[in-house]
């Protein structure tokens, strides 16, 4: 069945990124993730960290949130994905992204969204 209403799937979205389980923390990978997240960059100052994700507010089952990572030099990015904790924890979800090599410290702005439909 089909989810009819925004306010069901406002409710489910929110779930999403709901704290206790939900993707509130997103990562870069200098692998590409599937099935399991890929490999997380190490090192820079400053130095690479998962970040705490602040979704907006959903629209008809819509939210997105931007996230900025620092990036340490000599890294390639290839994806990204979001766990629910700032380390360890478990990966719930990821994707390739276009490919960006830093050949010194740089950062990298990620935008994610979520739909519910």
């Amino acid at each position: 069945m089909t989810i009819q209403t925004a306010t069901q799937k406002n409710r489910l979205a929110t779930a999403y990124g709901a704290a206790g389980g939900g993707a509130t923390h997103a990562a870069l990978y200098t692998t590409a993730p599937g099935g399991t997240a890929g490999t997380e960059p190490s090192g820079g100052s400053p130095a690479y960290a998962r970040k705490a994700i602040t979704w907006g507010s959903p629209t008809n089952g819509v939210m997105t949130a931007t996230v900025t990572f620092d990036v340490p030099t000599g890294t390639t990015i290839v994806g990204a994905g979001v766990h629910d904790a700032i380390t360890a924890g478990n990966y719930l979800d990821g994707a390739a992204v276009t490919s960006q090599a830093f050949a010194s410290q740089g950062t990298y702005a990620l935008t994610l969204t979520y739909t519910q439909t």
